[in-house]
């Protein structure tokens, strides 16, 4: 029997991964995993980045570490086996992992001017790549195709991590209602998949099963993780960006001394 391909481990082409299987698919493909360590690499490997301070290269590595957990651990292997674990997957490329990258670049981006347009547009294409990767033809494609699979985590990233980087730049009404707007799309999508009556993604229909679940249950529990906790995590992470600039300009107004 020929060994299929490393990156096929995160495709729905191969049988379910069953709870005694689970924990030893690491998915060590090139195609991701040298992307991810390179990124890890990076700040030894530009200048710019050596300079930038500890705290950011290590929050930038931080960044790249929850990449690998979505990419390189057996996260990836179960996200092609049920829709909850693929929606924390994209909860990881879409929040955990390029925030903590955004940060890590902020001693490059200290000149960086925001602008009202950027941010927009930043809004809008992460609104784009969410709505469009959970299309169920888009959605089943990168679960069959590799191309599409590895087009789809690549868009997913960058319009996050440009999001990031527009939300930390902005003014902090500004940021607030960045994040405002993708609780608002991403938890009706969440919504949606949570009520929903009909299947959206024939892909899980076999796999939900070896784990004990409905294929309909476990499409509400990936709708209820995008609703509920990521909607949460957006929320504590809008009043972080909020408080601290807020802290930071009573820092600036105070006198010193």
């Amino acid at each position: 029997m020929e060994t299929p391909d490393l990156l096929a481990l995160c495709l729905a082409i191969l049988p379910p991964v069953t709870p005694q299987t689970f924990w030893h698919a690491w998915v060590l493909a090139p195609e991701t995993l040298l992307p991810v360590l390179g990124l890890f690499l990076l700040p030894w490997l530009l200048p710019s980045l050596r300079r930038a301070d500890r705290a950011d290269r290590l929050l930038w590595q931080l960044g790249c570490l929850l990449l690998a957990v979505a990419l390189v651990s057996p996260l990836c292997r179960l996200s092609a086996t049920l829709a909850w674990a693929h929606m924390v997957q994209h909860l990881i490329l879409i929040i955990l992992a390029p925030l903590p990258m955004a940060l890590g670049l902020r001693s490059l981006l200290r000149r960086w001017r925001h602008r009202e347009g950027l941010a927009s547009l930043a809004t809008l294409l992460l609104a784009g790549a969410i709505w469009s990767s959970h299309a169920p033809v888009i959605y089943e494609a990168a679960l069959t195709n590799e191309a599409v699979h590895l087009a789809v985590l690549g868009v997913l990233l960058a319009s996050a991590l440009l999001f990031w980087i527009s939300a930390i730049k902005a003014p902090s009404l500004r940021a607030m209602s960045m994040v405002f707007v993708t609780i608002l799309h991403s938890g009706l999508l969440g919504a949606l998949l949570t009520f929903s009556t009909r299947l959206w993604y024939p892909v899980f229909g076999a796999g939900p099963l070896v784990w004990g679940v409905t294929p309909m249950e476990d499409q509400q529990l990936a709708g209820l993780i995008m609703w509920v906790p990521m909607g949460l995590i957006l929320a504590i992470i809008g009043l972080w960006l909020w408080l601290g600039d807020l802290l930071l300009n009573d820092e600036t107004a105070s006198p010193r001394g």
